[in-house]
């Protein structure tokens, strides 16, 4: 009985840790585009979302099938005329400046730009 405690054991902290160490990787490889109010959102009838930031920049938010994809769009949707600020982070290697109309966000940050 001992032994497979401390088999269940191992193995739960194996898990436990390659978890961590992968959660920890996957958080830094991100791209955080700079926060900007956004001027329109686009929803395609195939279902892709793209919003509009009032600099010009067009990107792609999401694709009504993946999850999270209303409530990213509700957070964006909701930021059009208001004072408040959308940051939208991507994966690693998505260029905010050139962006790539076929890569979805990873997640939106609302921000009160009167908050610090």
């Amino acid at each position: 009985m001992t032994k497979l405690k401390n088999v269940r054991c191992g193995i739960f902290a194996w898990v436990w840790i390659v978890s961590v160490v992968g959660f920890s990787a996957a958080a830094q490889a991100q791209v955080k585009c700079f926060p900007e109010r956004i001027k329109s959102v686009e929803v395609m009838a195939v279902g892709e979302v793209y919003y509009t930031t009032v600099s010009g920049v067009k990107r792609r938010l999401t694709h009504f099938s993946q999850y999270g994809a209303e409530a990213m769009y509700n957070l964006v949707y909701r930021s059009i005329n208001n004072v408040q600020i959308v940051q939208v982070i991507y994966p690693e290697g998505y260029k905010c400046k050139d962006p790539d109309l076929k890569v979805d966000a990873l997640s939106v940050i609302l921000q009160d730009p009167r908050v610090n």
